[in-house]
């Protein structure tokens, strides 16, 4: 599999849909084949920087990817984001990419939606994609994967191309039940949520516009993607250690 992972020495920028240049990831090596690395993956609507952080062996068959936050009111992932990313140190042959918020526009102006007025997880270029709903939270955008952040997101999955992809909402309280069952399982077990089927309004027959159906569908044979929801309120104990260890070890990287 392609891996966004080169040598240390590399130079490596990931830019989507954006025209402006962005800065060079740094990579600090901190073992033989131990790398942390940083780097902005895209620009928001608003041209804040979208930044994903990689922790663990350079290069590894088994990766974890962490997104903490979608809607900008759901605070708790990010949290949950910079604990791994800041705390988990993974075994050997793994890795984890963590990217604490794709939307730094609304987690800015602590609203669902991006900085125009698109609900990212409707946006995702799937059968079920609509737009309808325009001028509320939830409108999916005048055309699939017509957000920056969404591209962004897009080819940075596509390139990374994580075993697992764990996507953090709020406040459903919930595993979203999405065919990978043992993955699923473990998730339920350590974040102590039930398993249950989320849905987005999508008409029966399509694929929910969202990342993790989105991902199923394209980059399926790499990996598996699910949504995590909190519940609407959580303890600071709860979204850093509890849920950042529960997380990385249902993914085996720890």
């Amino acid at each position: 599999m392609r891996r966004l992972l080169a040598a240390s020495a590399a130079t490596l920028v990931v830019v989507a849909g954006a025209a402006a240049a962005v800065p060079a990831p740094t990579v600090a090596a901190t073992a033989a084949s131990y790398v942390e690395m940083s780097l902005v993956i895209g620009t928001s609507a608003r041209g804040r920087p979208i930044r994903a952080f990689y922790r663990g062996e350079e290069g590894a068959p088994h990766v974890l990817l962490v997104l903490g936050q979608m809607h900008g009111d759901e605070k708790a992932g990010i949290a949950t984001a910079r604990w791994i990313r800041d705390h988990v140190e993974p075994r050997p042959g793994t890795g984890v990419w963590v990217v604490p918020t794709m939307n730094p526009d609304g987690n800015a102006r602590g609203t669902r939606i991006n900085g125009r007025g698109v609900d990212l997880n409707r946006n995702w270029p799937t059968s079920g994609w609509s737009g309808a709903d325009r001028g509320t939270r939830y409108w999916g955008g005048p055309r699939p994967a017509s957000e920056p952040e969404t591209r962004a997101m897009m080819d940075f999955l596509a390139q990374a191309q994580p075993d697992y992809v764990a996507s953090i909402h709020q406040p459903l309280r919930a595993i979203g039940r999405g065919g990978h069952g043992r993955w699923e399982r473990r998730l339920a077990r350590h974040l102590d949520l039930p398993r249950r089927h989320l849905g987005v309004g999508n008409p029966s027959g399509t694929d929910s516009p969202t990342l993790t159906a989105w991902y199923d569908t394209t980059l399926g044979e790499h990996g598996a993607a699910t949504t995590i929801e909190y519940a609407a309120r959580t303890t600071h104990r709860y979204r850093t250690v509890i849920a950042g260890r529960g997380i990385a070890r249902a993914a085996r990287i720890r």
